[in-house]
């Protein structure tokens, strides 16, 4: 069978991670290509994608070696480069420490196929930890449910940005932070990629704002309600593993401030998103870009609260000065997680899942613990543990 949907996985480090990645969707018999940059090549790491196809059967894997993710550019420059060579009529990209759904993605899929106007679309987006124990080797990789939320976070809610008006959608989706992790159409997503390789933003929250808003230049978006398409785990982001400005920003405003050039780099982002409104919606492109600040502004004053603020500062003192209180907060066994899980089977009939839908998310979510809790994915793990997990 054809896939109509490629998984462009970019990699720096938690190799360990993408075992886990790979394994679930192996033992899913996940029908997509998956494109898998490589960012900071592992040898070890490297021989078992390069023979992927004794090790994991089921799937359709193009590994390609890139040079080390140094710094913003090369980041841009590989998945600019990766996501040239997807042939699907749809994209989406995945991290490897997170797990897909593939009865909310056909759900993604078949939405576009019947709304042409729409370039993008996403399920719900949950989020997750597990339990780890201390000084687990596997910590984080394996271990059982400690947290399940229905929003990852909370702009990952549903929504329509069905607005004829270009401006009109902008505004109302500049701020979600689910449009990074929807499935959308090849043509779009490659276009937006390669600005934002010329753009080059040496921020993250502006590379994605850029995305957010660019990708409603082209057309419409919409997440749905009543189902998932995603599942991201909490407390092992890939920022962590960055060394670029992005991590000045935990130090000190001032610090920041003389480093970067976020200002320039903004006002290259507004002007490329001012431009096709114009085009689309006609008026001045000047009156556009003021309104496109205002709720910038909003969304600039909750980064900088986020990043510099009293709890901010606090946060780097409890990780300088008692850096195992602020693991053992993170990996904590909590009773919570049980009221959850039934919290989330009830959203879902809420947000109108059918009962067909949610006998078989739980199906869906089962196959995610087990691959956590199971014995087999253990197994399977064990030799490359040693050679692996320094680098994870």
């Amino acid at each position: 069978m054809t896939s109509r949907l490629t998984i462009v996985l970019p990699l720096k480090g938690r190799h360990l991670f993408t075992l886990r990645f790979l394994w679930h969707a192996n033992k899913a018999r996940l029908p997509y290509r998956f494109v898998i940059a490589d960012g900071q090549v592992d040898p070890e790491l490297a021989k078992i994608l390069e023979n992927s196809s004794k090790i994991f059967p089921e799937l359709d894997i193009e590994y390609i070696r890139y040079p080390d993710d140094v710094d913003f550019q090369h980041y841009y420059t590989k998945m600019a480069d990766a996501l040239s060579r997807v042939r699907t009529p749809y994209v989406k990209i995945a991290d490897n420490d997170d797990f897909l759904a593939q009865l909310g993605l056909e759900c993604c899929m078949d939405f576009l196929d019947r709304h042409p106007d729409y370039v993008c679309c996403s399920g719900g987006i949950g989020g997750f930890s597990v339990h780890a124990r201390r000084h687990d080797v596997l910590a984080r990789v394996v271990g059982p449910f400690n947290k399940l939320a229905y929003c990852y976070a909370p702009r990952d809610r549903s929504i329509d940005l069905g607005s004829p008006s270009t401006m009109e959608r902008v505004l109302a989706g500049a701020r979600n932070t689910w449009n990074f992790y929807a499935v959308f159409r090849t043509s779009a997503f490659v276009l937006m990629w390669q600005e934002l390789r010329e753009l080059a933003p040496t921020s993250f929250v502006l590379k994605e704002r850029f995305l957010a808003m660019r990708a409603l230049t082209l057309g419409k978006g919409r997440s749905i309600a009543g189902i998932f398409s995603y599942w991201r785990q909490y407390w092992t982001s890939l920022q962590l593993h960055w060394a670029s400005s992005e991590s000045a920003m935990r130090k000190d405003f001032v610090y920041y401030l003389l480093r970067n050039r976020f200002t320039e780099d903004f006002a290259n982002v507004l002007d490329r998103i001012t431009r096709p409104i114009a085009e689309r919606d006609g008026g001045d492109p000047a009156a556009i870009a003021e309104r496109l600040r205002r709720p910038l502004e909003d969304w600039l004053r909750g980064v900088i609260r986020l990043d510099f603020g009293t709890f901010a500062a606090l946060r780097r003192r409890l990780r300088t000065h008692a850096p195992w209180f602020v693991e053992w907060l993170k990996t904590r066994r909590r009773l919570a997680v049980v009221f959850e899980r039934r919290w989330i089977l009830t959203k879902l009939r809420g947000d109108g899942a059918t009962p067909e839908y949610v006998r078989k998310f739980e199906g869906e979510l089962a196959q995610i613990e087990e691959v956590l809790t199971g014995r087999e994915f253990k197994e399977f793990l064990g030799p490359y543990v040693t050679k692996l997990q320094s680098s994870r």
